[in-house]
């Protein structure tokens, strides 16, 4: 039968359960089963459900056109709510009646959030779940922070300062203008909430009603419905008389036993009814002791800064690179306070990780008994109690089996941003610079008189007679180190991810460019690239290529802003990016208007790439095949039936067939020859 259950809360910064910072974009991609980036920290979210939730994004009138990009909206939210503590949103969750079919109760949640929510001023972003038959739910998380009619963001809170009987103003106990915080909706209410409680009870059951069923729900609780309470008997004026004279009353005894029973039974449906909000709520919560929280709170006090395991983890290196920084100075007062300091720091930081990794084994004692706590990291025992609590479930086999590799995968992309700035500059340009430094080097050597027969006595030789050109040879030699580290490093790392998104393939005969292309294929068209979706693939509609096309080709600051601010998702900077663009609009160049067209062929991933690197050969000549495809089209139009399949398509199609490059050299060399042959890619196979 319909149950009722309607549960808020108020979303902050910092997680009441877990003590650790939260994002807006990790709330909406958990309810929407999207994937989400938050722009500030770059992580992406994203939680695959087996049953695809219905979203819906409800706004008033005067709100701004993006308020339906669920990822802009929410980091906008998040730009807007710059306050550490800062409260983000307002979420509810609320049973839907199994009685009625889906469409019935999809409209329901529609109206219900239209007249509760949005037509007080909040931007309703909505997901309904069912996951599970028997308990379909939505949820619904709301704007906290109101809009102006203009389309701008609102003020929460405004201050009304007090003035004493002179009309002066009163100060408070620090000498500043005293005020009351004064709120500009009614949102946070009481009154509020619980008319939204019963307008939900009443909207629900005329939807059960309409379509036959007359069972109803009620938000009263059962205490104030009445339900397996006794009446009491009326005990009159002799019968209380007779017990504030120390005498009994058979009455007022009566009462007094009525009253005990109806407080159990008051207290039994109190206690039912918490526990049954709690199960449908939270099953999983994480707590730290008194002491624990204390303690943490001392040492985020002493450290300044927010403590978590990532935060402490960071503030870790910043003190390893302060420590070699100084390691070599002379010995001083300055230089001993700093070390004192660092030991200081290093000791709170490790006080702060015993703490976290005592409560994680708690938590996964109590749920994960089988599991071996000796063979996990901290970091992996973190992941496992957040995706607990952030699922509100206990993960399977499978899920805890990835943990270590998403730890690993992400430990491992931390140490590349500390080595890289740019992941698309660095993969065509390593090995070039690996050999330009190693030429240096070996005409360095030769200059220096260094022989492999006498290695160490040459070196000192070099030292002492060349000093500047033997800093140089160490300079190149750990540059050199530092290349072939990081080439290391972004091979692992994409060999996790391309056998993440293409389990298949065999990453062994790709290089490190075709997993870079592999990457930002997923990455364009939002979904791993197979061998039969290849003829089907694009990503943007013709609306929007004609106004990428033209913002592109006006080559300036505003219009990369203006793309930013239409299309966040688009990679503006990035070479491959662009290219796959191009050829998306080559294809679909018939649909095109002339004059868009024409300007297709101004778009120049080669030119970013030469600015973003010294040149890119492969980029180059897609580029130039594509030019030839838009020039032939140009001349005889009727040949359109030949441009459907593409360019980048063919080079897609030869890095999933698997074909065994022996380099990049001779993948290049492959393309090259195929496109002198006019029209190669049009009979199918790959390049």
């Amino acid at each position: 039968m319909a149950i009722y259950h309607f549960s808020g809360q108020v979303m902050s910064r910092i997680s009441k359960q877990t003590g650790n910072p939260t994002s807006p974009l990790a709330s909406a991609a958990y309810r929407s089963g999207e994937k989400l980036v938050d722009e500030v920290d770059n992580k992406t979210f994203f939680y695959k459900r087996e049953v695809a939730p219905v979203t819906h994004i409800l706004a008033p009138s005067h709100a701004p056109d993006w308020v339906y990009d669920r990822e802009r909206l929410w980091n906008e939210v998040n730009k807007i709510e710059k306050n550490y503590n800062a409260q983000f949103a307002r979420e509810f969750n609320v049973a839907l009646p199994v009685e009625l079919n889906l469409e019935q109760q999809e409209q329901l949640t529609l109206e219900f959030c239209q007249k509760a929510f949005v037509d007080r001023g909040m931007v309703a972003d909505i997901a309904i779940h069912r996951d599970d038959v028997s308990n379909p739910h939505f949820h619904v998380i709301l704007t906290v922070r109101p809009f102006n009619e203009d389309g701008s963001w609102g003020v929460k809170a405004k201050r009304e300062y007090k003035f004493d009987n002179n009309g002066n103003h009163i100060l408070d106990k620090n000498g500043k203008k005293a005020f009351d915080k004064v709120d500009t909706t009614d949102w946070n209410r009481k009154e509020v909430f619980n008319y939204w409680r019963k307008l939900w009870a009443d909207t629900a059951n005329e939807y059960l009603k309409e379509n036959g069923i007359y069972e109803t729900i009620s938000h009263l609780s059962n205490e104030d419905r009445g339900i397996e309470q006794m009446p009491t008997i009326h005990e009159g004026y002799v019968a209380r008389k007779m017990e504030q004279n120390g005498q009994e009353s058979d009455r007022v005894s009566i009462n007094k036993e009525i009253k005990k029973y109806n407080k159990t039974i008051s207290d039994l449906q109190k206690f039912k009814a918490k526990k049954e909000q709690l199960n449908y709520q939270n099953k999983f919560a994480r707590k730290f002791s008194p002491m624990e929280k204390k303690n943490l709170s001392d040492i985020a006090k002493q450290l300044k800064m927010f403590v978590n395991v990532d935060s402490l983890s960071d503030r870790r290196s910043q003190l390893n690179d302060w420590k070699k920084s100084i390691q070599f100075t002379k010995d001083n007062e300055s230089k001993l306070k700093q070390l004192a300091r660092i030991e200081k720091e290093e000791t709170l930081i490790s006080s702060a990780e015993d703490i976290f990794n005592s409560e994680s084994e708690r938590f996964i004692k109590q749920y994960y008994s089988t599991w071996d706590l000796n063979s996990l990291s901290l970091d992996e025992k973190i992941m496992i109690v957040e995706k607990t609590i952030q699922t509100n479930q206990l993960l399977t086999e499978d899920e805890l089996d990835l943990i270590e590799e998403e730890v690993y995968s992400n430990n491992l992309l931390k140490e590349i941003n500390g080595i890289l700035h740019n992941r698309y500059a660095f993969v065509l340009t390593v090995n070039q610079k690996i050999e330009t430094l190693n030429s240096i080097r070996v005409d360095l050597e030769k200059r220096l008189g260094i022989s492999t027969s006498d290695f160490e006595g040459s070196l000192k030789r070099a030292a002492l007679k060349n000093p500047q050109e033997f800093e140089k040879l160490k300079s190149i030699i750990n540059n050199t180190g530092e290349l072939f580290k990081a080439r290391d490093l972004m091979n692992e790392f994409y060999n996790l991810e391309v056998q993440k998104l293409y389990p298949s393939i065999n990453v062994e005969n790709l290089t490190l460019e075709e997993k870079e292309i592999l990457i930002v294929g997923t990455e364009y068209y939002e979904k791993p690239v197979t061998l039969e979706s290849i003829p089907t693939l694009q990503r943007y509609t013709e609306e929007d290529q004609i106004k990428l096309i033209s913002l592109l080709t006006q080559d300036d600051e505003v219009s990369k802003e203006n793309i930013i601010k239409l299309y966040p998702k688009f990679q503006v900077n990035n070479p491959r990016y662009l290219m796959l663009f191009k050829d998306e609009c080559l294809r679909n160049i018939d649909r095109l208007p002339r004059n868009v067209s024409e300007l297709l062929k101004e778009i120049n991933p080669e030119l970013l790439a030469e600015n973003e690197i010294d040149k890119s050969s492969l980029i180059k000549d897609i580029n130039m095949k594509i030019n030839e495809e838009i020039d032939s089209y140009n001349s005889n139009s009727s040949a359109i039936a030949a441009l459907q399949s593409g360019v980048t398509n063919g080079l897609l199609q030869g890095i999933l067939e698997r074909r065994d490059f022996k380099s990049k050299q001779q993948f290049e060399e492959d393309l090259k020859s195929k496109s002198k042959k006019k029209n190669i890619h049009r009979s199918g196979p790959s390049l």
